[in-house]
């Protein structure tokens, strides 16, 4: 675990959007859709620039808009539950969406809950698995808060399988990590409980 996550893997970085729109363009001529003047004719610029915001986004810097709070005397578990976010996959640049569940046992500092949820989502936009973004997460917010502990468990479905399959995904993925005191059977299970239970979300149970 570091104080800081390492600045090459964060944006926000130089896009050159016409050089990103070119390489949509070779793309899809690759592709043989050269002669569909409708794909042609906007789609490599729109292209490069849903994934220039999808995987650059700004206006949130990471550590120095992640407010922290003295602990007014909570030594139980914090949960943030149904964090919705989006990222899109490493091996394909394909979109999944997932569900977070994340809980903490603080010690002398708790986080603002909708700092918990952007840092969440702004390193969820990185070209990503699921699996490094348990890890990250964790690192940063036991970096930020020392708690006693901390859990995460990430749920999603992935676009890239549903396209490889040809069918759409009914598949969740289901990531988890546990560290410090939530390693214990009672916060664990607590956790756990909260993430399958019954209730309205996009990606049901």
């Amino acid at each position: 675990m570091t104080d800081t996550i390492p600045h090459q893997y964060l944006p926000p970085k130089p896009v050159d959007l016409d050089e990103a729109e070119r390489a949509v363009e070779l793309l899809l001529r690759a592709l043989g859709q050269q002669h569909k003047p409708e794909v042609m004719a906007q789609t490599p610029r729109r292209v490069a620039e849903l994934y220039a915001e999808t995987i650059n986004p700004g206006g949130f810097d990471i550590e120095a808009d992640f407010t922290v709070f003295d602990n007014p005397g909570v030594t139980d578990l914090i949960i943030v539950n149904d964090v919705h976010y989006v990222s899109m996959c490493e091996h394909h640049l394909a979109p999944a969406f997932g569900v977070a569940h994340l809980a903490y046992v603080p010690d002398a500092t708790i986080a603002g809950y909708s700092k918990l949820k952007k840092g969440l989502n702004y390193l969820a936009r990185q070209p990503q698995l699921n699996e490094r973004l348990v890890v990250g997460v964790l690192d940063f917010v036991e970096a930020r808060l020392r708690p006693l502990g901390s859990g995460l468990i990430l749920r999603s479905a992935h676009c890239c399988m549903a396209l490889r399959t040809n069918a759409p995904s009914q598949e969740v993925v289901t990531v988890s990590d546990f560290r410090g005191v939530l390693r214990e059977d009672r916060y664990r299970n607590q956790l756990w409980a909260t993430a399958l239970a019954d209730r309205p979300t996009f990606l049901g149970r």
